[in-house]
């Protein structure tokens, strides 16, 4: 007498591995949910923060900075206050006076500039930006003197204008008052 045949299984029907295949695939679902954890976890921590590449490292620069752009600001605030009761040329004689006193305010951020080769190489541009800046403020004062509805244009640098390029390294080096001065526009 032989041993009765094992009908073969149904289709749809659980095999003898099946068991198996189902566990793995919990574990994988339960390995990626736990890495999603994980990452988001590491990302919420800061770990990934890098660095501005625009900052500047030499934080004793950025601060000397920040004084030598404060004062040359007061002086600004000062001579714009009365700008509303200016005539025409008067208004463009104290841009230009502004603009001489941002000039001299480059050349002393200019000297000393930061130690590191790495750091020099984000404040030359950064001033080069800000002395094209100052040209356009020319520009614009020279445009005032003939037609008191001039509008303030400044040469754009990565299809920003040049007053946003030169404000945002500032920010970036915590130097607030070496943004472009408010005094035109």
């Amino acid at each position: 007498m032989t041993a009765p045949a094992e009908a073969p299984p149904r289709p749809g029907s659980p095999g003898p591995d099946s068991g198996r295949f189902h566990t793995a695939w919990v574990v994988a679902g339960v390995v990626v949910m736990l890495a999603i954890v994980l990452m988001w976890v590491w990302i919420f921590s800061g770990a990934p923060r890098k660095l501005n590449p625009d900052r500047v490292a030499d934080r004793g620069w950025a601060e000397r900075a920040e004084e030598t752009c404060a004062a040359t600001q007061e002086r600004i605030e000062e001579r714009s206050a009365a700008a509303g009761r200016q005539d025409t040329s008067a208004r463009a004689d104290a841009i230009d006076a502004s603009t001489d006193d941002l000039e001299a305010m480059l050349a002393d951020l200019a000297d000393p500039m930061p130690e590191t080769a790495e750091d020099r190489a984000v404040v030359e541009p950064w001033l080069a930006d800000y002395a094209q800046l100052l040209e356009d403020r020319r520009d614009y004062a020279d445009a005032v003197r003939v037609d008191p509805d001039a509008r303030f244009l400044t040469t754009e640098k990565f299809n920003d204008p040049l007053d946003r390029v030169v404000q945002t390294f500032a920010e970036v080096n915590d130097m607030p008052s070496c943004v472009p001065a408010g005094d035109v526009g």
